[in-house]
């Protein structure tokens, strides 16, 4: 049976993952520290007691001595969580000399086998215009077959892609906010900045993947030829000019630069890769990118 994952590919997540280690430690992706205190055992100070304070961590000796009321503070092991959501509509099914689903599964696999050797809690939740399948949280090195087998099986749905749909029935299920890698060619006839908007909105925090085909970025066809819309189903037939090709690519060249403006106003991180680039080196962009975020906040 064919696989994503063979040996190789996880020699080269070994790598990947020690590059991330030196670079950013535990904190996936320059992900913010959490300055809240989790539940534990282990006793830090006091502080002042605020409404909505447990009150069974009352201090009340020392309240007794301050005629106030301060609270015991607690610190344990911090529950971390990174979410993936994977495009997997209809329109992922395209590319050469790999579909655009292939690298986007190879690319969540390496960031789950990141997140997962640092202990973190890793979610996989495919969409289109909806949620399609979804991998609950899993944690440690030992669920790592389960994370493979899940994004082996996963295939192309017949849906168009509608990412605001989908983040919302995502949003809606997710009691803990954590990282959330958004993996997709961002081809969302609607726009995906309001699912990202409602990402950001809710308290995750999110990252952009965008995995466009080598000949949606730079076509070399023309002549007469046939045009087809795989998400409307509609085709047409014309005759491609060189000077359609040229005013193409500067559409393409500005959608790409627009949604890099839209994560740079927002500190939203975004690595966008192609097909033929194998997928270690969008990793290690990412981790160098993350890495400077990271040293900036």
């Amino acid at each position: 049976m064919m696989t994503l994952f063979d040996s190789n590919f996880r020699r080269r997540c070994d790598y990947l993952d020690q590059a991330a280690r030196r670079s950013w430690g535990t904190r996936f992706l320059g992900r913010r520290l959490d300055k809240r205190w989790a539940g534990g055992s282990e006793f830090v100070g006091h502080s002042d007691y605020t409404s909505g304070d447990d009150f069974r961590n009352v201090d009340w000796h020392i309240c007794a001595r301050l005629d106030e009321l301060v609270t015991r503070q607690y610190r344990g092991s911090e529950d971390r969580v990174v979410d993936i959501v994977l495009d997997c509509s209809v329109g992922m099914g395209l590319g050469e000399p790999q579909e655009k689903l292939d690298v986007a599964r190879r690319l969540a696999a390496a960031l789950g086998y990141m997140a997962m050797a640092i202990w973190d809690r890793v979610s996989v939740v495919a969409v289109s215009d909806r949620i399609v399948a979804e991998l609950p949280p899993i944690r440690g090195r030992s669920r790592l077959p389960r994370l493979f087998r899940f994004l082996d099986d996963l295939q192309v749905d017949a849906a168009p892609v509608n990412l605001k749909l989908a983040v919302e029935a995502f949003v809606r299920n997710r009691a803990q906010r954590g990282v959330t890698v958004v993996i997709s060619d961002l081809f969302d006839p609607a726009g995906f900045e309001s699912a990202i908007d409602l990402l950001a909105l809710r308290g995750f925090q999110p990252y952009l993947l965008q995995v466009v085909d080598d000949a949606e970025a730079e076509p070399t066809y023309s002549g007469s030829v046939t045009l087809a819309d795989v998400c409307s189903d509609r085709s047409r037939r014309t005759y491609l000019e060189e000077i359609d090709l040229i005013n193409y690519r500067k559409v393409f060249r500005e959608f790409s630069t627009a949604c890099r403006r839209y994560c740079a106003q927002r500190s939203i991180g975004i690595i966008q890769t192609r097909t033929g680039i194998p997928f270690q080196e969008s990793v290690l962009r990412m981790i160098r990118t993350a890495t400077s975020r990271m040293y900036a906040q």
